[in-house]
This record gives structure tokens, sequence and C-alpha cells, in this order.
């Protein structure tokens, strides 16, 4: 898992390796400018006019720099820069330094748009346009609102023609929560130094960066120190081996899911969790549902075990379903279950008795909304999987409240309540309780279909059952060191890529939740 980094953490990271390693900011600064001129397409510049806009910090004195290198390899450079008024941003030490050394090749530096005095651009041959636009206003330092010229010319550069390209960040981006500050350059690429940021994994960030490159200037993971990063990236290099397993092994070594899901005329949200744990590598399932739900289960999954109570009589099954707890390793509770008074019941009598982890997925989590102490009382761990609209419910917030900042969200709710949050969305985010976050970065828009979240839930199920059981084989890790959180984040990574491959076979409109279970395997394999 790669670190994914915000905005303190970043500048932590860059101070380090000038403080401590004794690296040079103005050499860093040159291996920045490198990297972005070396991954503009040379046709955009050759022969071509490009426009650099600058601001005063030194994201602007990369820019800067960037220009001095374009002059160098005879690129038609016109630069802009954010005027140092009294009052207004002023320049630090190396934008002084890069500016100085621009002006010494001859390379003059404008403080107004173009159109705004042709005169000082007769020699820029303006009618020719640019082939390339370069956003170096700031970097991922900024929290606040654009305003006035920043503001303008951003607006601006984003009405041009030409290929768009961020200095490590887009101007107007928070590198933090991928929120739109006002208003936001909108790059065809960014290129972005050390590691990647937040705010350019999570929307609508991740499309203001375009494609995203992650440049080497210096800036390693020596730089963390005795610190830790606080979010990562699932990579595929996580799930190596996790298909792999001993060749004499038996259902039992795969670990036991009990699915309580479904109720009258939901039926199909059992069949897919269950479905998906099974795929995910799980060695028994059993499907507690009520008694109408019998033949449906029976004949779309025979794997499945069954056990069925009627919800009109509840309370004469209530024995059976707590001896169903003691049976299983891991429990998924809530697909297809219902808000009735049947299902409140159910979910008070798993978290009252379960003795193993829990995944709450769906009405679970609409029923918990209206209590949430019970999740401080659990005796075992659990992880919860809401998408946005639920979790704006578990929270009492509003959606768009949710979106601004998931994150934040997510880590908040995980912490108070002691819990692990998979938090769906474009972007999943997973939050443990012990801080750790996770970003998903596998999926598809394809996905946004009824029943993906069911099959999600049954990877996890099916994940921990194993982890269980001794059986989750992840690279760099012991059985027993693999924590509800690692397990949730592999989880969803392993689901994203089962609807990309699901996509590739049946079209980003017309895959179905099954699509995605079907594809679990090839995912599990492809690694």
């Amino acid at each position: 898992m790669r670190p994914i980094v915000n905005s303190e953490e970043m500048r932590y990271l860059d101070r380090q390796t000038i403080e401590h390693f004794g690296v040079p900011s103005l050499v860093l600064m040159e291996r920045a400018a490198l990297r972005v001129v070396e991954s503009i397409p040379k046709k955009l510049t050759h022969k071509s006019r490009v426009l650099i806009v600058c601001g005063n910090g030194n994201n602007g004195a990369d820019g800067l720099a960037v220009a001095r290198l374009l002059y160098q390899r005879k690129c038609k450079v016109t630069v802009l820069q954010l005027s140092d008024d009294p009052g207004k941003s002023r320049r630090s030490k190396d934008n002084e330094t890069q500016r100085g050394i621009l002006l010494k090749y001859g390379v003059p530096i404008f403080k107004d748009w173009p159109d705004q005095n042709e005169n000082q651009y007769q020699n820029q041959n303006q009618n020719e346009g640019y082939g390339c636009v370069i956003d170096a206003l700031f970097g991922v330092g900024l929290s606040r609102n654009l305003q006035g010229d920043a503001k303008d010319w951003v607006q601006r550069m984003n009405a041009l023609s030409g290929y768009k390209v961020a200095v490590d960040m887009p101007s107007g981006t928070s590198s933090d929560t991928g929120s739109v500050l006002g208003v936001s350059f909108l790059a065809d690429m960014t290129v972005t130094f050390g590691f990647q940021k937040l705010g350019q994994a999570l929307y609508p960030g991740r499309e203001n960066c375009g494609k995203l490159v992650i440049a080497d200037i210096g800036i390693t993971n020596d730089s963390w120190l005795s610190r830790a990063p606080k979010s990562r990236m699932v990579e595929k290099r996580d799930l190596k081996g996790l298909a792999k397993r001993p060749a004499r092994s038996n259902k039992g070594d795969f670990g036991k899911a009990l699915v309580i899901a479904g109720s009258f005329g939901m039926a199909g949200a059992a069949v897919l969790c269950a479905g998906a744990a099974y795929r995910a590598g799980c060695g028994l399932v059993k499907v507690c549902t009520p008694k109408e739900n019998r033949q449906i289960i029976q004949t779309a999954l025979p794997e499945a075990i069954l056990y069925v109570y009627d919800e009109d009589y509840l309370e004469s099954k209530e024995e059976g379903i707590v001896s169903q707890l003691a049976w299983a390793d891991c429990i998924a509770l809530g697909p297809g279950l219902g808000t009735k008074e049947t299902a409140y019941r159910i979910v008070r009598l798993v978290l009252e008795h379960a003795s193993c982890p829990l995944v709450l997925d769906a009405d679970a989590l609409n029923i918990l909304a209206s209590d949430l102490s019970v999740l401080q009382g659990l005796k075992e761990k659990a992880v919860l999987t809401p998408h946005i609209g639920e979790m704006a419910r578990l929270c009492g917030k509003r959606i768009p409240q949710i979106l601004k900042d998931p994150v934040r969200e997510a880590y908040e709710f995980a912490g108070r309540f002691g819990v692990t949050l998979v938090l769906k969305d474009a972007v999943t985010v997973t939050a443990s309780e012990n801080g750790a976050l996770y970003l998903n970065g596998s999926g598809c828009a394809a996905m946004a279909k009824a029943g993906s979240g069911d099959a999600l839930t049954g990877i996890l199920t099916a994940l921990i059952a194993q982890a269980a059981r001794g059986n989750l084989k992840l690279p760099g890790k012991r059985e027993d060191a693999c924590g509800l959180d690692e397990i949730a984040a592999i989880g969803a990574y392993i689901h994203g890529l089962a609807g990309e491959d699901a996509a590739k076979r049946k079209g980003d409109c017309s895959i179905l939740a099954g699509d995605i279970i079907e594809s679990i395997g090839i995912a599990l394999s492809n690694v």
C-alpha cells in the first residue's frame, strides 16, 4: 500500500528532506521543474507557444524554473506572475531567486493578462495561440477560495484551447479534500511531486487533475523518519498470493460465513451477498432468511446452507438464530433485511449475542441510525459499509456535508464508535478505529447498480472468515496480523477490480451485480 498525503504531511516531508537530510530546496525545485518539462509531450512545446502562469510561493518558483528550462529548449514562453504589492501575497525566497535567474536570461515576466496590454506582447506573436498552458499559481497549501487576479487568471486559463498542465496541484482544488475552492484550474495533466495527494484521489479533484504523474524529485519514504503516513492507497501487489490455497485443504479451512439477509420480496440481496462470499473464497456460507425465500435461494444458489424463520413467529426462532451466530466465523447482517419490527429484533439479537466479527450493511445501518449507542457496547469488532446516503443518516447530516470531506467523516465516525468504516463512493474510504485510512482506486461508474453493495458485503465477510481460520495470505503479513481495516480495504479493492472486469465484458451501462460476482475470481487471479 502506498502513502497518500495531505498538505500538512507533504510540508513535513519537504521540510525533513531539506533540514534533516540536507538536500537544498533549490535542488528539489530544479528536479521538480525537470520532471514537469519531461512529462509534457514534446509536440506541445516544439514550435508552439507556452503560457506559464506563476504565483508568489514555491509553486510559482517551480513554474519560473519550468519557464527557464523550456526557454533553454528553444520554446517560445510567455510568463505571467502575480504582483508582489504590499498587503498581498509576498514572494518566497526561492521564488525571488528563480525570478531573478529567469530575468537574467532575458525572459520577460508580465503581471497583466496578454489582452490587457498588447504592447507588452508585441514580440510574443500573440495571434499564434498557446500549445500548452501551465498552472503554477498555488501548490498543496491552498485552503481558501481564489480571489482577485488569481481567480480571474484561472478562469482565463480554462478558456484557452492549449493542453493544460498543473504543477503539483491544480490551483483552486484542495489538496486535502479534492473540493473546489471557488474555481479550479482544469488540467489535462498534473505532475505532482513525491507522493499523491488526498485531493488528487478524491472527487472532484481527481477529475480536475486529468492524467496524474507522480514524479520522483528526491522526497522519499526516508523523509517520514519515525512518523507513519496516515492514509494509504491499495495496490494490485497487495493482493499477490491471495488466491493461493494449500494443496491439502477442506471447506472448513476457509471459514464459515453467516449471511443474515433478505425479506419478503428481497431474496436477491441474500443471494448476491452469499454468492459473493463463495466467489471470494469462503468455504461454507449459510443464509439466514425468511421462509418465503427458501425456494428462490435454493434455486439461485444451491451451494448455500439455509436457516429459515417465519417473520410472524420470530420469537419462537430466536434461540435457533442465536445458535447460528455461534457457528459462524463472520456474520453479514443487513442486505435486504427491511426495516419492519422483525428486522429491528434480529439486529438487536445479533448485536447482543454475536461472538465473531460483523459486517453491517444496508438495512442494518438504517436500523442502527436510530440508536448508535449500541455500537459502543459490541463485544466483537464490526465493519460498517454505508454508501453516502446511509452515512448521512448515521451521522444525522445532509449528503452534501458528507461529500464535502468524506475522509474526515469516515475518520471521525470510526474513532468515535470504535469500528471499521467502509464509506462507499466513487472513491471508497476505509477508516479504522486506530486512525488509519485507506483509499480505493479501483472500480468504475458501471458499478453504480442495485446489488453492487451486497456483493461487497459478501466479499468482506468471506475475507474476514478466512482470516479467522488463518487462511488469508496478504503480502508481508502473518495471518494473525491482518487488521480488520486492512482486510476491508483489500476487499473494496477486489470489488472494484471485479467491477472493472465486468464492465469490459458487458459494457459500462449493462453490467449487473451478478456480473461483478462472476468476475471476483478473475480479479483474484490476475494479480
